[in-house]
């Protein structure tokens, strides 16, 4: 059997994967040598510049000794039986030092590199195509890199020019976005690179205008706030020009004042309009809800389950525009990325905010913590019948935060997990999809193509 790849992720806290299992890096110095060498990916690091990293100014006599002990220790993590001094396959002696082997996509770094350079080439003639290689790019992000590791590593200086190629990248993709007029996809990844820069002005501005352009007045008017108060209080100086001009674009007050009106959110996806095949499942998901009910008693969760493409979302949406009508308050709705190809799972903290921005909740008035702000969004929903579907949810904890609390909501679920803690824990009722049979294939056929253009065995 071919041993399974390894990836490796340093862009955020340090990770090792092989196959879908994390592995245990070591202690601090391991994992700071490993940080640094996937801060060079592909590329020799010499042994000075190993010790200058886990030591500083002043390393003990051993040190080129303990080093050697870590390139042991991490060999044989990445390939387990191999033979004691066997240089093996991914960390391998290089011009005096060390180099860690990185095939095709396997690491993130490389990846970050390959997709902003794709975005280079199309920011002038295709600035939406810029746009989304740019927030693919920065979603492989997670925190500063090597976040974890022991500070006085973490301060070398190539891993500040890596952050800097970050906020390059922040500031390059507020540009692409509001040349493409798409905001509001490149607002998590400049949010992110924002809190994990609070005194980047560029990346601060580009944030403001991005926010002004997706209609976020209050946010950009908080944020623009927020940094300027840090500038005076750290640094003692007041915003730059640029900052400022982000500031001072912004729309005017709004001219009434007072208590915010509850703002009802329609974020449903369009609806399939050949939507097929699915009628007995259709069925037995309307009747979860009470096709006759006017109004539930109780928050009511439908979890529909299945294995990747088998038409989850297709159906989930289908019956969500069915239903639509009985939920005067407003239709929610997310993609919480749970299997993601990339691993930018969307956190659920992230979603919520989302949902509070969406019903109009203040960001001033959000709270810190997840457990405060899925307590304000449970609230703002209090005695309001809102439709709420969660698509690609990861597991079961990834989608309790945004379960409403209150009757007459709905929740809509999708997931390739079955959920067994929702209908456990929260009375869920599951839905399980299955592939079409040969009867819902020919329908689907049928739909696209007309009867005539369908063959037939019988």
């Amino acid at each position: 059997m071919p041993p399974q790849p390894v990836r490796f992720m340093v862009l955020g806290t340090l990770r090792v994967y092989r196959g879908e299992t994390e592995l245990d890096v070591g202690g601090p110095q391991e994992r700071a040598f490993l940080a640094l060498l996937l801060a060079r990916p592909g590329q020799p690091v010499a042994m000075t510049e190993i010790v200058d990293v886990l030591w500083g100014a002043e390393p003990p006599r051993s040190a080129v000794n303990v080093v050697r002990r870590h390139v042991g220790s991490l060999r044989r993590l990445l390939e387990p039986g191999l033979p004691a001094r066997a240089e093996g396959r991914w960390l391998v002696r290089d011009a005096g030092g060390y180099r860690l082997v990185t095939e095709g996509d396997r690491a993130d770094l490389p990846r970050f590199r390959a997709l902003r350079e794709t975005a280079r080439h199309s920011a002038v003639t295709a600035p939406a195509r810029a746009a989304e290689l740019l927030t693919e790019a920065l979603g492989l992000w997670h925190g500063p890199i090597g976040d974890g590791i022991p500070a006085p590593a973490r301060g070398h200086p190539l891993f500040d020019a890596i952050e800097r190629e970050r906020l390059s990248a922040a500031r390059e993709l507020a540009d692409a976005a509001l040349r493409a007029g798409l905001p509001e996809p490149a607002l998590p990844p400049l949010r992110r690179a924002a809190a994990d820069h609070p005194l980047d002005e560029p990346v601060h501005a580009g944030l403001l205008r991005l926010l002004a352009a997706a209609g976020h007045r209050t946010e950009a008017r908080t944020v623009y706030a927020t940094v300027r108060a840090r500038l005076a209080e750290e640094l003692g100086i007041d915003p730059g020009p640029e900052l400022t001009d982000a500031h001072d674009a912004l729309p005017g007050e709004p001219a009434a004042h007072g208590a915010l009106p509850y703002v009802t959110p329609s974020q449903l996806p369009y609806d399939l309009p050949l939507f097929t095949g699915r009628k007995a499942e259709l069925d037995e998901a309307l009747a979860l809800f009470g096709a006759e009910q006017p109004r539930p008693g109780t928050v009511v969760i439908g979890a529909v389950g299945g294995m990747a493409g088998v038409g989850k979302t297709t159906l989930a949406v289908h019956w969500a525009h069915r239903v639509a009508d009985r939920f005067p308050d407003g239709q929610l709705y997310v993609n919480l990325r749970g299997f993601d190809p990339s691993g930018a799972v969307l956190e659920p903290g992230e979603a919520v905010r989302g949902f509070l921005d969406a019903l109009g909740v203040p960001p001033e008035r959000v709270p810190h913590g997840l457990d405060a702000q899925s307590a304000l969004y449970r609230s703002t929903l209090a005695g309001r019948r809102v439709l709420v579907v969660l698509d690609n949810a990861r597991d079961a904890e990834h989608v309790k935060p945004l379960l409403p609390g209150s009757p007459g909501c709905l929740t809509l679920i999708t997931s390739r997990d079955e959920l067994p803690g929702l209908v456990a824990a929260h009375g869920a009722r599951s839905l399980i999809l299955h592939p079409f049979d040969e009867d819902q294939t020919r329908a689907l056929l049928v739909r696209r193509l007309g009867a005539a253009r369908v063959w037939s065995s019988s």
